[in-house]
């Protein structure tokens, strides 16, 4: 390093990229003394550059991001980068050469682990990114009692208390609904998808479909990207009943109508076919009532008609008995005139 003595106080005077150099080996040894390695790992998004080159020769620059604060880096061009700002990444990292201009340092990435092999996907970020999903217009599934004997699909395990909790209040109504079970393993996604598809591939499909289950540690493994995907691609209603009421899940919010309980959601049907058996009584009677009234109306017209005959009936007789008697006393004055 180049240096040169001040005559005045004998002070050591450096030129800016030495002052740098000294600096950058002063970050060197504090991130090698405070976290005991070198690189160090940070977590981002990478954002193309804009402006300038964003590839010189092997090199590939660009910023990386994180909650509105941004940092120039750098990597080989063989460094395998994410350029989707839906998900994030953790980046190993090693302090490079600074930028003379604004003093701005720079990284080197030396390697990209990807999210699901660096961290785990925070609540908030999956609401963030399931929220669009979440605005869309849901089906109306009250027009399911319009049927005469609706269908329903129920995704459950093959004998769980859920299964139980939904069909009990029912009971009533087994008549007035067609209820089909399709056993899946409720604790796990793949499971349920499957048995969602086999749904949707069967002909005719239901109504409309309930995916029912308990609580328990394994409850937020339905969230899966996967299944959530697959859901926002029904072709029919979807309905959720999944564990107690401190549960609520991002497939709740995606489906069409949501429980807290199993129980809830069978109670929920029974008042949907009550209100249905009430309006088809009270269209029934409707009905009799309507029949009833043109009866009653045919029959004063039926009378009506009758009084008019006979009305009609008399005034002949009276006609033909006046005509008679003009004719028998036009009768009398012809003879008598002969």
């Amino acid at each position: 390093m180049s240096e040169s003595i001040h005559q005045q106080n004998a002070s050591h005077v450096f030129r800016l990229k030495e002052v740098l150099a000294l600096y950058q080996r002063g970050i060197d040894a504090y991130l090698h003394r405070g976290n005991g390695h070198l690189p160090v790992m940070v977590q981002g998004i990478a954002v193309p550059k804009k402006g300038g080159k964003s590839v010189m020769g092997t090199w590939q620059y660009f910023i990386i991001e994180d909650r509105g604060l941004t940092f120039e880096a750098k990597a080989q061009s063989t460094v395998e980068l994410l350029w989707n700002r839906e998900a994030r990444m953790a980046v190993l990292l090693g302090m490079a050469s600074w930028g003379v201009k604004g003093l701005v340092p720079q990284v080197e990435i030396l390697s990209v682990i990807s999210e699901e092999e660096g961290r785990k996907v925070s609540r908030n970020e999956q609401l963030t990114k399931w929220e669009p999903y979440i605005r869309q217009q849901k089906r109306d599934v009250e027009v399911t009692f319009g049927q005469p004997r609706p269908s329903v699909g129920v995704l459950t395990s093959g004998a769980g208390e859920a299964w139980t909790d939904l069909c009990t209040p029912l009971a009533e109504y087994k008549d007035r609904i067609e209820i089909c079970r399709i056993p899946v393993r409720v604790s796990d996604p793949e499971s349920v998808g499957q048995g969602l598809r086999r749904i949707w591939e069967t002909q005719p499909t239901p109504d409309l479909v309930v995916l029912t289950r308990g609580g328990g540690e394994t409850v937020h493994d339905l969230d899966s990207d996967t299944l959530l995907q697959l859901v926002t691609q029904r072709p029919i209603p979807l309905l959720t009943a999944i564990g107690h009421t401190r549960d609520h899940l991002i497939l709740d919010q995606l489906s069409d109508k949501s429980f807290a309980t199993p129980r809830d959601c069978g109670l929920w049907l029974r008042d949907g076919l009550a209100r249905a058996r009430s309006r088809h009584q009270e269209t029934q009677d409707a009905k009799v009532r309507k029949a009833h009234q043109e009866l009653l109306e045919l029959t004063g017209r039926y009378k009506q008609q009758e009084q008019e005959l006979r009305r009609a009936h008399r005034q002949k007789v009276v006609l033909s008995i006046f005509f008679g008697a003009t004719l028998v006393l036009l009768l009398s004055v012809y003879l008598g005139i002969l």
